[in-house]
């Protein structure tokens, strides 16, 4: 009896310190980004914004946008845009991978003032009203280890296409759509 009351106390004590244990969340992040694909959809522009931060890659940040926008900003605001952005997204942690998880295209259906977020756009990408097709928010998981564990973060982005060719607006919340 008392080895039957010993084994149950320990399977007991170790299911019990068996659920504190730190555990690598169930993640499986994606290739990163290459250069060819970065413009060809929303999600792959959204994920190369994250990666050209995390990564320290100021090239694929920079193809993040239309040509000449990073420069302009950074001459209008005289600051290093790149150096901006990457410092202000930052993790307590070492940057592992990413992965989309979801999209919401930016509609009057989805809760959206698309009109606003099209005009917007237009301003600082410096196009007309009907150029810009497709407006979505992507859902851009992050994997990182800080000192204690591997952790998960959520950033959502928005991005946009025109004639074909997705660029960033903004990193619009860390919350959700």
């Amino acid at each position: 009896m008392r080895k039957i009351l010993a084994l149950l106390m320990t399977a007991v004590f170790l299911l019990a310190f068996a659920g504190c244990s730190e555990k690598t969340p169930a993640f499986e992040y994606e290739d990163f980004v290459t250069m060819e694909q970065l413009n060809t959809e929303g999600k792959y522009v959204a994920r190369g914004y994250i990666e050209s931060l995390f990564l320290n890659n100021r090239e694929m940040f920079n193809k993040c946008f239309p040509e000449g926008y990073v420069d302009e900003l950074g001459k209008a605001a005289g600051v290093d845009v790149f150096e901006q952005f990457a410092g202000t997204t930052i993790l307590s942690g070492t940057y592992i991978g990413d992965a989309c998880r979801d999209y919401r295209d930016v509609t009057v259906q989805n809760g959206y003032d698309a009109a606003t977020f099209r005009s917007r756009i237009c301003r600082i990408a410096g196009c007309q009203y009907s150029d810009v097709g497709n407006i979505q928010i992507q859902r851009v998981q992050v994997l990182y280890k800080n000192a204690k564990a591997e952790k998960v973060a959520d950033f959502y982005l928005t991005v946009y296409e025109i004639n074909g060719t997705w660029y960033m607006y903004e990193l619009w919340s860390t919350e959700g759509f």
